[in-house]
């Protein structure tokens, strides 16, 4: 039967090689054969010409014409339609064919084998990555957190930008790069840093990655041999804890508080640990700041100790309520402790996959190395658009824009937390970021995750980012969503919870 389906056109068609004693004709006709049933040649795919396929195959066009006819005449390939050779639509005898197919000896290569169980695979099989699967897809549903508005992101402008990068004059730019990162993008992000986070360093001291989970990566490599000790904030960011876990590393969690992190608690749980963990700025999830008596005490022991600390720049760019506080990598005597890490992937959007990490000066050899035999490097495409991005200001014109933005949403979160979930769930005042813990009355956090998403509402369990229990909680994002979707879902969450 003819088929219509337009399927690919077939330009290498490797096929192994003929048994002994087997003729080309037989073994070209089989291996088709087997190709077209197993759907490895699918449904309107186009074949080669029988003259192509001779040559490549080093055999008389007569035997590929002889192998093309008799599948053609029992119903396998198609010369009707006036577009070559093609795979009919509709196979014949499909039952027996579907044995066929059950019936062949399985290659070697495809035979079933265990999953690995080396340490590494071990704990990765303990410990799902939080944002892995079909909950890290919940498109523009409220309330999930850690997003961003990407429809609000200049994209023609970017586009533009691109586009000036793939002319056929700078096609030399699109080779390797360096594997610390293109050296425009590093100096336009050494001049940010010290306008916004108060850090002064010069370009050779970033390296730029694809993300701030990568840089902690390379770090414990370099820094932690597996069974040393790192601190670990509690509740903290829990893709840096399962990665940790992963790492195998002893994880000594540290408690938060509304100071943040814990300092003297650290010191006397694990005194000479080799690194700690911290978001100073922004605490991810509770959102409060390092006190500046706990930095001075934090870096006073990294000092003593010789330890490294890795500052995981947690939305510090969106503040609402005041500038920007400085990173703790801006401070006095930080220089040779501190490794402070950010994202552009929140700033931007996240398919960008673009980061940087700030180093002390007797890590960057190494680290780059690390980066060069990891990675090779970040896209350096996407680096010289983000730097041309940076230097013509248009990333400042847009932090500003989005700080707005996410400010008003979350005002507007506020206010329609106030309204419609009094006695069911408690919003403190929202100073920062994209997100926020809320507490819950009288309610078991994963019953409420569960009853919002029947109304399709998403939301995190605070337990997801704690060791020890904390009172229960749920973190919820506001900065995606319209105030008209902000203010439907706070009541649909309000008739759900109050279900009895």
């Amino acid at each position: 039967m003819a088929g219509n389906n337009q399927g690919p056109l077939v330009v290498s068609l490797p096929l192994g090689a003929p048994q002994p004693g087997e003729s080309l004709q037989r073994w070209l006709y089989t291996a088709l054969r087997e190709a077209i049933l197993s759907s490895r040649l699918p449904s309107g795919s186009q074949l080669p010409s029988t003259r192509a396929l001779a040559e490549h195959y080093g055999m008389a066009r007569g035997t590929a014409q002889a192998a093309y006819q008799q599948l053609q005449s029992e119903g396998y390939l198609d010369t009707s339609n006036g577009y070559g050779t093609r795979v009919c639509a509709v196979l014949p005898d499909t039952t027996l064919n579907a044995g066929y197919v059950r019936r062949r000896v399985m290659p070697v290569a495809e035979q079933q084998r265990d999953a690995p169980d080396t340490p590494w695979a071990q704990r990765l099989q303990a410990e799902k990555p939080i944002f892995m699967g079909s909950a890290t897809q919940p498109g523009l549903r409220p309330f999930f957190p850690h997003r961003g508005d990407v429809l609000a992101f200049p994209i023609d402008l970017w586009r533009k930008l691109h586009t000036a990068h793939l002319r056929s004059s700078r096609l030399l730019d699109m080779l390797d790069a360096d594997p610390a990162g293109l050296p425009a993008l590093r100096s336009a992000i050494a001049q940010y840093l010290g306008i916004a986070r108060g850090v002064r360093v010069g370009a050779e001291r970033i390296v730029i990655l694809g993300s701030v989970q990568q840089a902690l990566d390379l770090t414990l490599r370099l820094l932690v041999a597996p069974g040393e000790t790192v601190w670990m904030e509690d509740p903290g960011y829990p893709g840096a804890r399962q990665l940790m876990k992963a790492s195998g590393v002893a994880m000594v969690d540290v408690p938060v508080d509304r100071e943040g992190l814990q300092v003297e608690e650290g010191i006397r749980l694990a005194p000479a640990a080799c690194m700690a963990y911290v978001t100073p700025s922004h605490q991810a999830p509770l959102g409060g700041e390092l006190s500046p008596a706990r930095r001075l005490g934090l870096l006073r022991w990294a000092g003593e100790q010789g330890s490294y600390i890795f500052e995981d720049d947690y939305d510090s760019e969106y503040r609402f309520v005041a500038k920007p506080i400085p990173a703790l990598r801006s401070m006095a005597g930080a220089d040779a402790s501190v490794i402070l890490a950010g994202t552009f992937s929140k700033l931007l959007f996240p398919s960008l996959r673009l980061a940087y990490v700030v180093l002390p000066p007797q890590l960057v050899e190494g680290f780059t190395r690390l980066v060069s035999l990891t990675a090779r490097h970040a896209n350096s495409l996407s680096q010289a658009v983000l730097a041309d991005f940076i230097e013509q200001g248009h990333f400042d014109r847009h932090l500003r824009r989005m700080r707005k933005l996410y400010a008003a949403r979350a005002e507007t979160f506020a206010e329609a937390a106030e309204r419609n979930w009094q006695g069911l769930i408690e919003v403190p005042p929202i100073r920062a970021g994209l997100d926020v813990v809320c507490r819950l009355h009288g309610m078991d956090e994963l019953d409420a995750q569960a009853r919002l998403a029947e109304a399709g509402i998403d939301v995190m369990p605070l337990q997801r980012y704690c060791v020890k229990p904390q009172a229960p909680g749920l973190v919820m994002g506001f900065a995606p969503y319209e105030e008209t979707a902000i203010e439907q879902a706070a009541k649909d969450a309000a008739r759900l919870l109050r279900r009895t």
